[in-house]
C-alpha cells in the first residue's frame, strides 16, 4: 500500500502520506512464542459436524449430565471423530524438519500448532490441521485453502509458505498440515480484553480510540478488497482473526476462504458478526463479509474511550463513524457497501475527519464519487458592493447623524445552492459514462443541448444512460437557479429537470417521491430538486440518506450544513461546516458558511478569523479576505452592539492595500468603509466620547489606540485620531468618485453628487462687522 491507494480511489497521492494515515501505535513486544502454547488444550464446546457426508450432525457437544466426549464414534452414524490435538510436542515433521511445540489455538476447521523450522536457526512457523482428521470434507477445504491462498502476496494476509503430508509412526491417523507464518503480535480479541485496562492496550496509558479503530478497518478492508479482486470471501471476519503486528494488521485463519455462494461447501462463520441473510442459511458473499467488518469495528468502538455518544474531541466524526457502521451492517445486502474497496473509501475519509477535527490540521484528498465545484456558496459577502448599494439611499440621510446600512451576510437562495453544490462523478459502467468524464461546455444551456443529443443513443438499442438523465436534471437546475423570480423560463427548468430525474428512477426501477432508495445519487438529486422549490427541509431529509451511505465525503456535509444554516438551528450548521473546514481549508463555501454562523450570533472576530484562514492556494482566497475586511468594518446589527471597533478597524487599514482590486472596486470599498466608520465614530462619541473641537474621540478601550486608524483610508494625521469632519470629507470625495466612474447613468451620477454635498461638513461664513460711519 506504500506510496498509492490500493483499496479504492482513482489515483495516486503523495507517496507515504496514505499509509503514515493508516499506521497504528507499535504494540508491546508479544511474549515469547513459547509462551503462547496451551497447557490445556480444549477442543470448541458447539463440536462439529460429522465427517459422514450423509450425517454432518454434531459431534463433541455437551449432553445434559453427561461429560462431553471429543473423540470416539458418532451416537448417530458410527463415524470415527476426534477433536483432540493430534501433534504432540517434540513430534518431527517432513523428515525432522519441523518440530512441534504446542497448540495455540483452535481455528474455524483445524488446530493451530507453533513448530520451529529447524533448517532456518529454529525460526518460529505456525501448522494448521483438522479439527477432525476423520472429516474428508474438512481435509478438502483445508488444499483448498492452501490452493487459493499460496500465491497471495499481501501484507495483511498471512503467508502460507509450505504443505505437509504426517504419518505418525504409532498407528494414529495420517493428516495433513499447512505451513504458515507466525504472526508475532496481539489479537484484536486481545486489544479488546486490554482496552479496559488502566495501562491501554499500546502500553504507556495510550488508550484505544476510534481513530485506532478506524486504522483497524481500513487495512483490513484493504486485505479483504484483495481477496474480492480474486474472486473470493474471507467469510469469518471477526476480532479473534486479525492480528496487530507493529504498525499493520495481518489476517489469520483463512479456513472460511472460499467463493461466492458455493453450494458444495458449508460456510465458517461465527453467530454475532455474521450477516442475516448467511444466518438464515444463504452462503457468504461480499456484503457478508462487509457486514463482519461492520459488526468488527462496532465491537471496537464499544470499546474505545471516545467510542461513547458525545464522546469529547471527535465532533461529527463520531457521528460519520457511526453512520458508516450503520450501513455496513443493514439488515439488507444491497443497502451495505457494494465492496469492501468502497467501504474503506468511505472510512478513510472518516479517518480524516476525526484526525483534522481533532488535530486542527487538514487531512484531505480527492474525493472518488464527487467533482470539485468552483462555485462559491455565497451571496455577495466576498464581494465588493456595486453601486447599486447606494440606490435606495437618500442624500439629506447624510447630513446629521449616519446610520449605515447592516452588513447582508451572504447567505445564497436555496435555488443557488442547488446549482453550486459539488457534482456527483458518472459512474464508470454507464453506458455514456466516459464520455461524461470529458471536459463539458461552461453555458449549463449548451450542456442541455449535449446531453439531449446522447438521449438519441437510447433509441439506436443502447442501454438506457442513468447518467446523461441526472446531469440533464443539474443542467436544467442550473439555469433555474440563475434566472430571476418571476422569469417564465423559471418553472419549465425546474419540471424539466424533475422529469429527468423522474426517468432515472424508472430506468433503476426505483419508486419516486420521497421514499428512501438504496442508490445515493437518486437521494442526491432529489435533495437538489427540493432546494430548488425551496422546500428545504424535505431537501435536508434527501441530502441526511446521502451522509448516511457516504459518511467520510464532505458533500453531504456540505449541503446539511447550510439545510441547518437556512432553518435556523445554527448548532447544526456549525457542526457540518467546520467538519468540512477542518478537513479541507480549501473549502471556501464551508469557510462562509461558518462565518455566517458566527454573524448570526454576533461573533464579528470569530467570523472574520475563519476567513482570513483560507490558504492563498485556494479560488476563494480572494472573496474570503475581502469578506474578512468587510466584516471587520461593517455594522452588524442596529445599535450599537453591532458597530466595528478599533481594534477591526485598525486591521481594515492594514490589510485593504493588500487586497487585489482594480480601480474601480477599491472605490467602492473605500466608500463602503468610510460610512460604516462614520457611523462608529459619531455613535461612539455620543455614548462617551471627549470632543476636542472637531475631533471626536470615542472613551471606550476596544483593543486598539485611535491614532491606530490615522491615515489615507479614516483620514487624521501621523500619530492622530480620524475626526468626524476628515471622515466626512472622504467620504464625500468617495461619493464624487463614484459618480465619474465609466458607465455609470446620468440620474445615479446625479444622486451621489447629492450625497457628496450631504455628507460634506458644514461650513458657517460670518459676516464681517461694519467699521462705524465717520
Amino acid at each position: 500500500m506504500s506510496g498509492r491507494r490500493t483499496a479504492h480511489g482513482t489515483g495516486p497521492e503523495p507517496a507515504g502520506e496514505g499509509r503514515a494515515l493508516l499506521d497504528l501505535p507499535e504494540v508491546p513486544p508479544p511474549d515469547a512464542p513459547e509462551a503462547l502454547v496451551l497447557a490445556d488444550p480444549v477442543p470448541p464446546r458447539q463440536g462439529r459436524p460429522c465427517g459422514n457426508r450423509r450425517c454432518r450432525r454434531p459431534v463433541g457437544t455437551p449432553y445434559p449430565g453427561t461429560p462431553v466426549r471429543y473423540e470416539g464414534y458418532c451416537p448417530h452414524c458410527g463415524t470415527r471423530y476426534s477433536l483432540l490435538p493430534q501433534l504432540r510436542r517434540g513430534e518431527p515433521l517432513d523428515g525432522g524438519r519441523y518440530e512441534v511445540r504446542g497448540p495455540l489455538a483452535h481455528g474455524g476447521l483445524g488446530w493451530v500448532y507453533l513448530a520451529v523450522d529447524t533448517r532456518l536457526r529454529n525460526r518460529p512457523i505456525v501448522l494448521k490441521g483438522v479439527l477432525n482428521p476423520h472429516d474428508p470434507e474438512a481435509r478438502e477445504r483445508m488444499l483448498e485453502e492452501r490452493n487459493q491462498m499460496i500465491a497471495i502476496g499481501h501484507e495483511s494476509i498471512v503467508r502460507i509458505f509450505d504443505y505437509v503430508p504426517h504419518r505418525p509412526d504409532d498407528g494414529r491417523t495420517p493428516a495433513d498440515y499447512i505451513v504458515m507464518e507466525y504472526v508475532g503480535g496481539r489479537s484484536l480479541r486481545g486489544i479488546l480484553e486490554a482496552a479496559g485496562r488502566e495501562a491501554g492496550p499500546f502500553g504507556s496509558g495510550e488508550p484505544l480510540t476510534l481513530e485506532h479503530v478506524a486504522r483497524y478497518g481500513c487495512q483490513i478492508l484493504g486485505a479483504l478488497a484483495v481477496l474480492h479482486d480474486r474472486g473470493l470471501v474471507y467469510s469469518d471476519m471477526k476480532p479473534d482473526n486479525v492480528i496487530h503486528r507493529g504498525d499493520r494488521v495481518v489476517l489469520i485463519d483463512l479456513g472460511g476462504v472460499q467463493r461466492p455462494d458455493d453450494p458444495d461447501r458449508a460456510p465458517v462463520t461465527t453467530k454475532g458478526y455474521a450477516a442475516p441473510e448467511v444466518e438464515d442459511g444463504g452462503g457468504p458473499t461480499v456484503a457478508h463479509d462487509v457486514h463482519t467488518v461492520g459488526r468488527t469495528l462496532a465491537e471496537l468502538a464499544g470499546a474505545a474511550a471516545d467510542g461513547g455518544p458525545g464522546a469529547a474531541g471527535t465532533g461529527l466524526g463520531h457521528d460519520s463513524f457511526h453512520r458508516l457502521v450503520d450501513r455496513a451492517t443493514h439488515a439488507r445486502p444491497e443497502r451495505r457497501f457494494s465492496s469492501a474497496a468502497e467501504m474503506s473509501g468511505q472510512l478513510e475519509g472518516v479517518l480524516r475527519e476525526l484526525v483534522s477535527l481533532r488535530t486542527g490540521r487538514q487531512y484531505t484528498r480527492p474525493s472518488d464519487v464527487f467533482a470539485p465545484t468552483h462555485a462559491l456558496l455565497d451571496a455577495g459577502l466576498g464581494a465588493v458592493p456595486d453601486l447599486g448599494r447606494w440606490r435606495g439611499r437618500r442624500a439629506r440621510a447624510y447630513r446629521g447623524t449616519v446610520a449605515a446600512p447592516l452588513l447582508d451576510p451572504g447567505r445564497p437562495t436555496p435555488s443557488r445552492v442547488a446549482a453550486g453544490l459539488p457534482v456527483p462523478l458518472p459512474r464508470r459502467d454507464d453506458p455514456a459514462g466516459v464520455q461524461l468524464r470529458l471536459p463539458a461546455p461552461q453555458d449549463p444551456r449548451a450542456v442541455v443541448r449535449q446531453m439531449e443529443s446522447f438521449l438519441d443513443g437510447d433509441e439506436d438499442g443502447y442501454r438506457p444512460s442513468v447518467e446523461v438523465r441526472l446531469r440533464l436534471c443539474r443542467a436544467h437546475l442550473e439555469v433555474h437557479g440563475h434566472l430571476p423570480p418571476g422569469d417564465r423560463e423559471r418553472d419549465g427548468r425546474l419540471r424539466e429537470a424533475e422529469d429527468r430525474l423522474r426517468e432515472a428512477e424508472e430506468i433503476l426501477g426505483l419508486p419516486s417521491g420521497r421514499d428512501s432508495v438504496p442508490d445515493w445519487r437518486i437521494a442526491w438529486h432529489r435533495g437538489l430538486v427540493r432546494l430548488a422549490r425551496d422546500e428545504v427541509e424535505a431537501a435536508e431529509e434527501h441530502f441526511a440518506e446521502v451522509h448516511g451511505a457516504l459518511p467520510g465525503e464532505y458533500a453531504p456535509k456540505l449541503a446539511l450544513g447550510y439545510c441547518a444554516e437556512h432553518r435556523g438551528d445554527l448548532d447544526r450548521a456549525e457542526r457540518f461546516h467546520h467538519a468540512v473546514w477542518r478537513r479541507n481549508t480549501q473549502q471556501g463555501s464551508a469557510a462562509f458558511g461558518l462565518a455566517r454562523v458566527h454573524l448570526a450570533r454576533g461573533e464579528r472576530e470569530r467570523a472574520a478569523g475563519v476567513l482570513e484562514r483560507v490558504p492563498p492556494m485556494s479560488r476563494h482566497y480572494d472573496a474570503a479576505r475581502i469578506a474578512a475586511v468587510r466584516i471587520r468594518a461593517a455594522r452588524l446589527s442596529p445599535g450599537r452592539d453591532g458597530l466595528p471597533d478599533r481594534r477591526g478597524l485598525a486591521a481594515v487599514r492594514r490589510e485593504l492595500p493588500r487586497l487585489v482590486l482594480d480601480a474601480g472596486e477599491r472605490a467602492r470599498l473605500e466608500a463602503e468603509i468610510r460610512e460604516w466608520a462614520l457611523d462608529w465614530l459619531q455613535r461612539a462619541a455620543a455614548a462617551g466620547g471627549t470632543e476636542t473641537g472637531d475631533t471626536a474621540e470615542p472613551a471606550e478601550a476596544d483593543g486598539a489606540h485611535p491614532a491606530e486608524l490615522g491615515g489615507d483610508l479614516f483620514g487624521g494625521g501621523p500619530g492622530e485620531p480620524p475626526t468626524e469632519r476628515g471622515l466626512r470629507t472622504l467620504l464625500a470625495r468617495s461619493f464624487r468618485d463614484l459618480a465619474h466612474q465609466p458607465g455609470v447613468t446620468r440620474s445615479r451620477s446625479e444622486h451621489l453628487v447629492d450625497c457628496s454635498n450631504a455628507v460634506l461638513p458644514r461650513t458657517w461664513f460670518v459676516r464681517p462687522a461694519e467699521e462705524p460711519t465717520r
